[in-house]
């Protein structure tokens, strides 16, 4: 039974399955996945090891000559293999046109990229540290343009090599924070992105993202950076 009805550009409509929530039950037998690359069916797997995230520019101003980003992170508990093609599909039916997949990883030996309009265009990209940093720094694209539909999968890190990576960007020092602003209690259009993509990820299904979402889990090591180690004596 298909997960989502067939592309209909002009009106689609999503039919959800009446079936019992079967990946419950369905454990993997590997519990990391060694291999990170995309299959040749344009699979793509996500695992603990992982962080998937989205960035946004932060317009306040905290230091002189410093641009400010803010991210929105999320670690699923276990492997789980996504679908280009479903994926495509799914955008469409909640009216995103257009995503950019960054999946960064230094046991890449070149770069690949993967380019899929089953419905939505999505761009895959596989790259090393490296090459990301390159791209951030290219004076032939900008940055603020292409980040807008771009989600970030971190393969081995943290948000401190989150804010590594991201620490200049086309010749500017950036600082990358989790966001702290009197709006933080409001639902921000990069939270609302994030959730987006994750409900297109895995099919609208609710329940499954709740269950897979490790927030409850997490080490600090994963989401504190290195001035928030620091502890205060009473």
């Amino acid at each position: 039974m298909p997960l989502i009805s067939p592309c209909e550009p002009q009106n689609p409509v999503f039919t959800p399955p009446i079936q019992k929530e079967l990946w419950r039950k369905e454990r993997v037998i590997e519990q990391i996945a060694q291999d990170k690359k995309i299959k040749d069916n344009f699979n793509f797997p996500v695992d603990n090891n992982d962080i998937i995230f989205t960035l946004a520019m932060n317009p306040s101003i905290y230091k002189e000559n410093v641009s400010n980003l803010i991210t929105k992170m999320v670690i699923i508990k276990e492997l789980s293999s996504i679908n280009l093609d479903e994926l495509s599909k799914v955008l469409l039916i909640i009216g995103i046109k257009e995503l950019n997949i960054f999946s960064v990883s230094d046991d890449l030996e070149e770069m690949k990229i993967v380019r899929r309009n089953n419905c939505s265009s999505i761009t895959y990209v596989e790259m090393k540290r490296e090459h990301l940093i390159r791209l951030l720094n290219d004076g032939k694209t900008d940055f603020l343009d292409y980040n807008k539909y771009s989600l970030y999968i971190l393969r081995n890190g943290g948000f401190l090599d989150i804010k590594n990576l991201f620490s200049i960007i086309n010749g500017y020092k950036v600082n990358v924070g989790r966001g702290g602003s009197q709006k933080a209690h409001i639902l921000s259009p990069l939270d609302f992105r994030l959730s987006s993509y994750l409900m297109a990820m895995f099919h609208c299904n609710y329940n499954k993202i709740v269950y897979l979402n490790d927030f409850n889990y997490l080490h600090k090591d994963r989401y504190l950076s290195y001035m928030d180690i620091t502890y205060k004596k009473k």
